[in-house]
């Protein structure tokens, strides 16, 4: 069947501008054969609605038939509906045709580990099952492709100049054409930090003055190329049209003749997972700033990118096996390696499918961003749960001080979170949903971009199509109470995992100094409350407080509800004339020597209960054991003060019991140089912050609070650094 849907797609493009075309109508139109443009079809099909599904290639499947072998998925329990039933029948697979003892079996990882051209069956099996129609070889006209009448789209046509109309139409692309033809607005690149508030936003190398500045950058492309060591199903990598193997020479060339490269093997990211029948998702060779212009640019321009990147990745490839200057014995070892002769059979066995890990992001009636992602993570419209850290490939290099900075959002785990149907959903058209392009930032898009939430959303946009269709509505009044409830009955997991809903209040509401101040919570049944006023960590049970300074205070909440589950908002309450206010250097403002890993995780007390999602900011960081050994860390907040005075230095981390007791932490000030030590595994304050003392700062940058991890017995965290204002 696959056969024929690609032979006559691609004899509608070759006679298309010979003779009209009939339009193809359907009640859902999907353009994108992703893993979101599959499920989003086959959803609608379900409902018994027709639809159509359009895709460029002649392959359906995107990156997961494209080449990536090993999914991302983050939590596994956060997967659910049709894309939780995609990888139970990739076990099915494995099970059937090998056997239940079988070594492929093994290999599948539980379905999360797969070969390309099973990937594309399974897809095949579900649409064929699905009744639903596949187009391929099919572009859109970049330039006219989609017509509108007022916020209706109407049609879509393609290069071909075949038409396709709809009653709902769903943009499933990785570069969100459809959207942008139809005059949605979007951006691409990098926000500012000051935007939307995100500590990871925008250039995070490079001189500070540029640090937190928005770009138009987006992270690095590259190709997920499958390999394998079977010999018996390989063939060696061809020399590439424009071969040029000097970037490697200096880079791969020098790690082989020094033998830190052993083997071909050594350059994988994910060498331990080996897939079924012996082959590897060769994730490397992401070629910075080279995909700019790509995800608004023409076809022809998207096709001078992929080829330029086709040859530099097996410029690569052909490198290490042919280049004489190799030791010969590890070339003999990589010649052992090669590309799958069952992969990509109609192209060269190299990927179709370019890994466009960031194109358009939609500026639709939600954006998504980092705060969804740490700190207000369930959604009343919640449609799917990320779960996957914020991933960031390499962006650009900078220079700095004489070297080149790589730059590139900071890693950070997070928690499982809600992604709510207002961020599938332009303001206009009325018939229109972007499941992939959707509408958040470039810090929260570098956690949800991973396949396996495209399809949760892509299921979620065709269940949202049929009840549209189903009510005649538009996709923006769609009834989000009704499709989180088909949703749920199709066994989608919708939700993150659940924080209670606190706010804080406080009358009155700009107070004077000396004036008590009443706290006022708004939530539902709480267990325990702490409070802290003056932002040091000092707790107390009381909602009463009179502040001394005209200054802006921070103002902290933790709360417990009576199943235990905690939730920590602040804010920031004026009083007086308010003429001064706190400095505080999340890890992210801080400048990080050595080995740092950034994380979220659940936090162990010192009494073994947990305490999740109370850091401040997005995470924390921790420094590294490196093969048996605490590799050196060092990290240097260096704050730009308002003013002259006194301040309270405090110290952000939360307490664990594999934390060290003797932290380094050296405070530089206006009076001198202090040495500290500070325990980090005993808790004193539920809170973030330790007071650490009171010292004399400057105004400006002279001084500093530097923490390293020199001789420590434990783990060391970094979170933040306050400095809290105590007047003149």
């Amino acid at each position: 069947m696959r056969f024929q849907l690609t032979l006559l797609a691609l004899l509608a493009c070759a006679h298309g501008s010979a003779r009209a075309v009939e339009p193809v109508h359907a009640d859902v139109c999907v353009y994108g054969a992703t893993p979101a443009g599959v499920m989003a079809a086959v959803a609608a099909a379900r409902h018994g609605h027709s639809v159509t599904l359009i895709d460029r290639n002649r392959h359906v499947g995107g990156m997961i038939s494209g080449g990536l072998v090993a999914t991302d998925i983050g939590d596994r329990a956060t997967v659910g509906g049709l894309a939780d039933d995609f990888f139970k029948r990739i076990v099915k697979f494995y099970t059937d045709k090998y056997g239940p003892d079988s070594k492929q079996l093994k290999a599948c990882h539980n379905g999360l580990v797969f070969e390309p051209h099973v990937a594309e069956q399974i897809f095949n099996d579900i649409l064929r099952d699905a009744g639903v129609r596949v187009v391929l070889g099919e572009r859109l006209n970049l330039k006219a492709g989609v017509t509108l009448t007022a916020a209706h789209i109407t049609h879509i046509t393609m290069d071909s100049g075949r038409t396709f109309t709809g009653t709902v139409f769903i943009d499933a692309s990785y570069e969100g054409d459809l959207m942008a033809g139809a005059h949605v607005p979007y951006r691409v690149g990098r926000e500012a930090r000051a935007e939307y508030g995100e500590y990871l936003a925008g250039i995070s190398a490079g001189p500070k003055e540029l640090r937190g500045l928005g770009d138009h950058r987006t992270m690095a492309y590259n190709y997920r190329v499958s390999v394998t060591l079977d010999t018996t199903n390989r063939v060696l990598f061809p020399k590439p049209e424009h071969y040029d193997p000097e970037p490697f020479r200096k880079t791969d060339g020098e790690r082989i003749k020094q033998g830190r490269a052993t083997g071909f093997g050594s350059f994988f990211t994910t060498v331990e997972k080996v897939g079924p029948n012996g082959k590897f998702d060769a994730n490397w060779c992401d070629f910075p700033g080279n995909s700019e212009g790509y995800a608004e640019g023409d076809w022809e321009t998207r096709a001078r990118i992929e080829a330029h990147k086709r040859d530099y990745f097996l410029s690569r490839l052909y490198y290490v096996q042919n280049d004489p200057e190799l030791p010969e014995a590890f070339r003999t070892e990589a010649r052992t390696w090669g590309l799958p002769k069952d992969e990509f059979t109609d192209n060269g066995h190299f990927p179709f499918q370019i890994y466009v890990r960031e194109g358009r992001r939609m500026l639709g009636r939600y954006v998504l961003r980092e705060n969804d992602l740490t700190q207000d993570r369930w959604k009343p419209d919640g449609v799917c749960a990320g779960s996957y850290g914020v991933d960031c490939h390499m962006i650009q290099y900078v220079l700095h001080d004489g070297k080149m900075e790589l730059d590139h959002t900071r890693h950070v785990a997070v928690s499982n979170y809600a992604i709510p149907y207002a961020c599938l959903t332009p303001f206009e058209p009325d018939n229109l949903l972007v499941p992939v392009c959707l509408s958040a930032t470039h810090v929260a898009y570098c956690s949800l971009r991973m396949e396996p939430v495209y399809m949760m959303l892509g299921y979620a946009a065709g269940d949202a199509a049929h009840l549209a269709i189903a009510g005649k509505t538009t996709m923006q009044t769609v009834n989000v109470a009704k499709l989180r409830e088909l949703l749920r009955q199709e066994k989608a997991i919708l939700d993150s995992s659940y924080q209670p809903l606190v706010k804080i209040a406080w009358s009155p509401a700009h107070p004077k100094t000396g004036e008590p101040v009443k706290f006022i919570i708004e939530s539902g049944p709480l267990k325990h409350i702490w409070w802290d006023f003056d932002g040091t960590g000092a707790a107390t049970g009381n909602a009463e407080h009179t502040f001394a300074l005209d200054k802006v205070y921070t103002v902290s909440l933790l709360a417990e509800d009576n199943a235990g589950r905690p939730r920590l908002v602040s804010a920031e309450v004026p009083v007086g004339r308010a003429t001064a206010r706190d400095v505080t250097l999340d890890e992210c403002d801080a400048d990080l020597f050595g080995r740092w890993n950034g994380a979220y995780p659940e936090i162990i007390r010192p009494d073994h209960s947990r305490l999740p999602d109370v850091f401040f900011g997005p995470g924390a960081h921790y420094d590294v054991v490196y093969k048996g050994k605490k590799a050196a860390a060092r990290a240097r907040f260096q704050p730009t003060l308002p003013r002259t005075g006194r301040y309270q230095v405090c110290l952000g981390f939360r307490p664990a019991k594999n934390q060290a007791t003797n932290v380094p932490i050296l405070v530089r000030s206006a009076t001198g140089s202090k040495k500290l030590m500070v325990n980090q595994r005993n808790e004193t304050t539920p809170f973030n912050f330790v007071a650490l003392g009171e010292f004399r700062f400057c105004s400006g940058n002279a001084g500093f609070v530097e923490i390293t991890n020199a001789n420590t017995d434990g783990r060391v965290a970094i979170d933040a650094v306050r400095w809290v204002w105590l007047g003149d």
